[in-house]
């Protein structure tokens, strides 16, 4: 059986990729930007963008259990602009959307 074409991460094309983790798929992946937005523990800015780097999606997404961006963690699926999927220290958390957010308020 063959495997499915996994993209590998394209070169950073500008400055709000700078800190985005690439998420591969088949024939296509994003960059996505996970970010605390408020004091709040379980509250994140999400950004979503192509492979390219043009904006997809912007929201306030809420965490189902502690997450920190500052440490590592691995981009899974399912990630889009409703719902993102990651593991931290062998947990997976799911972060949905609780409020979108334009383009502007992505930067």
């Amino acid at each position: 059986m063959k495997l499915p074409d996994i993209l590998p991460a394209p070169a950073k094309s500008n400055a709000q990729l700078k800190t985005a983790k690439w998420l591969s798929g088949e024939g296509a992946g994003s960059w996505f930007t996970i970010r605390r937005d408020m004091e709040t523990m379980n509250l994140f800015r999400v950004t979503r963008y192509s492979d390219t780097g043009n904006f997809e999606c912007c929201g306030i997404f809420e965490a189902d259990r502690p997450l920190d961006p500052a440490s590592e963690y691995l981009l899974t699926y399912p990630s889009h602009c409703q719902k993102v999927t990651v593991k931290q220290k062998d947990e997976l958390i799911t972060l949905r959307i609780k409020e979108k957010l334009s383009e502007a308020d992505a930067r």
